[in-house]
């Protein structure tokens, strides 16, 4: 007798804890549709359009998104003119840079690198004139070695 009421309370309690997890489906996010909605419908919705005054990058792709984000233009610490002929740009993991060339600007703000990394500025800003064939190297992130 005692093995069915031990049984019965551990049948209770998994069916208690299971519950939430098939409702979970049912739950509405601040969109108004429920989590599996919503989860379906972010892998097929385009890129959000760029902020007021900074160059249209459509679609930044997701090799760009590895090496940070486009952000507003009033949070950059550095600003650097593209010229023609620039050949590369040093900045530190975590750098926010505004980039200018022409009447047009961005900025973007680099990812935290462990080991450091190296990319094309026309790939992270495909609209910035004077961007391609510019290489960024990021220095590596003092949030991962401790320095």
């Amino acid at each position: 007798m005692k093995t069915n009421k031990t049984l019965a309370v551990v049948l209770a309690l998994s069916a208690l804890s299971i519950s939430p997890a098939w409702s979970t489906d049912k739950l509405k996010t601040n969109a108004g549709d429920d989590v599996a909605q919503h989860v379906q419908r972010q892998g097929g919705e385009p890129a959000a359009d760029p902020l007021p005054g900074q160059v249209s990058a459509t679609r930044v792709g997701s090799q760009a998104a590895i090496f940070g984000s486009q952000v507003p233009a009033g949070t950059a610490f550095r600003t650097v003119a593209l010229t023609p002929g620039m050949k590369y740009i040093n900045v530190a993991s975590g750098d926010t840079v505004t980039f200018r060339s022409g009447g047009q600007e961005a900025t973007w703000k680099f990812a935290e690198s462990i080991r450091g990394a190296t990319v094309d500025l026309g790939v992270l800003l495909p609209s910035m004139p004077n961007a391609h064939g510019v290489r960024v190297y990021i220095e590596r992130s003092h949030l991962f070695t401790g320095g």
